[in-house]
């Protein structure tokens, strides 16, 4: 049985277990300095052995939630580093066994490591097949970082320094960091189109948090959905069809349910729901290359122009 417990036990249950373990993976949005050199302090596992998986987008790193220097040298140290642009979890796993999960990210004050520390509520759970598989599959989705995309980023960053911090991007262009194939509820809209939602404001670089962000500049906004996976892949599933009929609502859920990677699976009933936004959002942004149209008392269907 898990127990809550405070960001402090945390740090004090992991200086106790990181010292012997041979398997790492830390996932955290937010990775700080003071954070790694705090954890780097205690392992003797093999780097390679260790895997860092954090949010790592623009704003992170320019407003210090993330420090980049340090990213750079957990590479530069054999540490697996990744990002993963909507990341919000906070768990430590300790070779398969034992997993501490909550809201503490790998920062001084997450880890109760300086004075003024966030006031966390962390778990402990022994490790089974369905949490390892789950954190595997966070893993497998975050994409790997090296030196040379490092490079690519310190020169993007470098053009948004002194800028204020709605000028900032909430995510790096595709040719320095592409974004992970895998699928997941997150990449699609959480709500119609105009209509904001927690989600977005706890973590503004989701995709249609960007959106929504630049809902006031249509054509900014229209350029924004038509990047998105979610629009790549419907588009795809209506390009792919070989059939003689155009895709109807029902063929397009079965399509989504059996391609979201998240674990546990949505309901088909929350699969429905994200299908009704992102077809919102086509007539909205994308009428010029997908109809969405009714034959008939019959349900949507789409069709390219």
């Amino acid at each position: 049985m898990s127990n809550l417990f405070s960001g402090d036990k945390l740090k004090t249950d992991l200086e106790v277990v990181l010292p012997s373990c041979k398997k790492l993976v830390v996932a955290s949005a937010f990775i700080s300095k003071v954070g790694f050199d705090w954890m780097d302090s205690l392992l003797t596992a093999d780097c390679s052995n260790v895997s860092l998986i954090g949010r790592l987008i623009p704003s992170d790193f320019l407003s210090g939630a993330s420090d980049f220097v340090t990213i750079k040298r957990a590479v530069q140290k054999g540490y697996h580093v990744k990002a993963l642009l909507n990341l919000h979890a906070k768990i430590y796993q300790i070779d398969d066994d034992l997993i501490f999960n909550g809201s503490a990210n790998l920062t001084g004050k997450g880890l109760a490591i300086v004075a003024e520390s966030n006031y966390e509520a962390c778990t402990r759970v022994e490790g089974c097949t369905e949490s390892n598989r789950f954190i595997n599959k966070l893993v497998n989705a975050a994409v790997p970082l090296d030196i040379l995309t490092l490079e690519r980023m310190d020169l993007f960053l470098e053009q948004y320094r002194h800028q204020e911090a709605s000028f900032i991007p909430s995510s790096w262009p595709e040719e320095i960091l592409p974004q992970s194939s895998d699928l997941f509820v997150s990449d699609f809209p959480l709500t119609p189109p105009g209509i904001s939602t927690y989600e977005y404001e706890l973590n503004p670089s989701l995709p249609f948090a960007q959106i929504e962000a630049n809902k006031g500049n249509s054509f900014e906004a229209a350029k924004l959905f038509k990047r998105s996976k979610a629009y790549h892949w419907i588009k795809k599933q209506i390009l792919d069809n070989k059939t003689d009929r155009n895709l109807g609502f029902g063929q397009i859920s079965r399509l989504l349910h059996d391609e979201l990677a998240d674990d546990p699976a949505p309901y088909r009933q929350e699969i429905k729901s994200l299908q009704a936004n992102l077809y919102s959002y086509i007539k909205q942004y994308a009428y010029d290359e997908i109809e969405v149209y009714m034959p008939g008392r019959k349900s949507e269907v789409l069709r390219i122009l």
